[in-house]
C-alpha cells in the first residue's frame, strides 16, 4: 500500500523486519556510486532560501503523530495536533494551498480511518468521509476536483471517487470480492491505474476514469503492487517480487516496454521510489543489512542507477523539490530519525528537523498557485 498506513510505521517496525530478512548488499560498485557521500555538506543558507516549496511530514515529538511544516530553510509550523488521534501526511492538493491527511484512532478496539483536507493555513480540517475501517490511499485528479481512494464502506476495499468537499456521496469505481487497492489517476485525468487480486494474486490493472474499460497490465503468478504514472503518463512504475525480492520495474500503460528501474546496480529489496517531476528520473531506496538503506537514482531513459547516499545509515522515503533539483529523505543519523535534504546528485547532505523525536513520511509542496 503506497500511500497507506502499514508500510510507513515508525522506524523501529522496519528496522526489525530488515533485520529479520538477513539481506546481503553488495556495496557500492567501483564507478557506480554518485558524488554523494553521507556527510558531505551542508547546504548555505543562502542556497537554502532559494529552494522553493514547503515540506509537510509526521512528527513524533508529541505523544501521538502530528503533520508538520518546515521549509527549507528549517522554520517549522505545527500543521495538526490531535491528542486522540494519528494524522499521516497524504497527498498534497495539485494549487499546493491543502495537504490530504488520514486521521487515524481507535474506538472500542475498532481502528477507523478519515480523509481530511487540511489547508496549509492552519485553518479548520475538512472531513471527507465518516470515518471507517478503510480510507486511504487517494490520488488526486490533475485539476484538484476530484479524488479516488480505498474504501470500505460498502465492502472491503473498493475504489470510490469522490469530491474534496463535506457531504458530497462517494461514487463507486469498482466492486471486486477480493478488493482493489493503491489506485493511481494519470496526468491527464483520463485513466486510473490500480492493484486488484481478483485472478488470484495481486496484479496491475487501468481504467478509464469513470471505472469503465478496465484491462489488465500485469500478468505474472507473484505480487505486482503500488502503479505510478511518470509525469509525462508514458510510463507505470510498479513494485514486484517476481525475481524473489521486492524490486521497481517500468511498462508502458499498453503493457509493453517491462523492464527493471536498478539494473545490476542493487542486489536487495527496493522501495519508496519518487518519479522526478520532469519524468526523467526515479529515486527509490534498497534496503541493506543491519537495518541500513542507500538512496539510488536511475535515469528513466536507462543505463546504471547511480548511488546518492552511501549505506552507512538509515536512508529512506526520498521526494524530490518541485523543481527537480533537491531531495528531501528520512534519514536516522546523529541518534535521531530527522528530515535531510540534498541536491539531486547527492551532494550538501542538510539535517533539517532537530527536534527529539522521529520525522518521517515527507511530501514536498509546491508554493501556492
Amino acid at each position: 500500500m503506497s500511500q497507506g498506513l502499514e508500510p510507513h510505521r515508525p522506524w523501529p517496525w522496519w528496522a526489525r523486519l530488515c533485520a529479520a530478512l538477513a539481506l546481503l548488499c553488495v556495496g557500492c560498485p567501483a564507478g557506480k556510486c554518485g558524488r554523494g557521500t553521507t556527510g558531505v555538506g551542508p547546504l548555505s543558507e543562502e542556497e537554502r532560501r532559494a529552494i522553493p516549496g514547503v515540506i509537510a511530514f509526521i512528527s513524533e515529538r508529541a505523544t501521538q503523530k502530528d503533520i508538520w511544516l518546515v521549509k527549507p530553510t528549517g522554520e517549522e509550523t505545527q500543521l495538526t495536533k490531535s491528542p486522540e488521534e494519528d494524522d499521516f501526511t497524504a497527498a498534497p492538493a495539485p494549487d499546493g494551498k491543502a495537504l490530504l491527511t488520514i486521521a487515524t484512532r481507535t474506538v472500542d478496539g475498532l481502528h477507523l480511518e478519515q480523509l481530511r483536507l487540511q489547508p496549509l493555513d492552519g485553518s479548520a480540517p475538512v472531513p471527507l468521509n465518516t470515518p471507517r475501517a478503510r480510507a486511504r490511499n487517494a490520488s488526486w485528479s490533475p485539476d484538484g476536483r476530484w479524488l479516488v481512494a480505498e474504501s470500505d464502506a460498502k465492502s472491503f476495499s473498493d475504489l470510490v471517487r469522490m469530491e474534496p468537499r463535506p457531504g458530497v456521496e462517494e461514487k463507486p469505481l469498482t466492486s471486486v470480492r477480493e478488493g482493489c487497492f493503491e489506485p493511481s489517476v494519470s496526468p491527464d485525468g483520463s485513466e486510473i491505474a490500480f492493484v486488484s487480486s481478483r485472478e488470484g494474486d495481486p496484479e496491475i490493472y487501468v481504467m478509464r476514469a469513470d471505472g469503465t474499460g478496465e484491462r489488465r497490465i500485469t500478468a505474472f503468478h507473484k505480487e505486482d503492487r503500488e502503479p505510478r504514472w511518470s509525469p509525462d503518463g508514458k510510463w507505470l512504475s510498479f513494485i514486484s517480487n517476481r525475481e524473489g525480492r521486492e524490486r521497481f520495474f517500468l511498462v508502458r500503460p499498453d503493457g509493453t516496454g517491462l523492464r527493471a528501474v536498478s539494473g545490476t546496480a542493487s542486489q536487495s529489496d527496493e522501495r519508496e521510489l519518487a518519479w522526478s517531476p520532469d519524468g526523467q528520473k526515479v529515486a527509490y531506496v534498497e534496503r541493506l543489512p543491519d537495518a541500513k538503506s542507500r538512496i539510488w537514482v536511475a535515469s528513466v531513459a536507462g543505463g546504471e542507477p547511480v548511488a546518492l547516499t552511501d549505506g552507512k545509515t538509515r536512508d529512506d522515503e526520498p521526494a524530490w523539490s518541485p523543481d527537480g533539483k533537491y531531495l528531501v529523505f528520512v534519514a536516522e543519523r546523529n541518534g535521531d530519525t530527522d528530515l535531510w535534504l540534498m541536491r539531486a546528485d547527492g551532494s550538501g547532505q542538510t539535517r533539517l528537523t532537530t527536534a527529539k523525536g522521529a520525522d518521517w513520511l515527507p511530501r514536498w509542496i509546491a508554493s501556492p498557485r
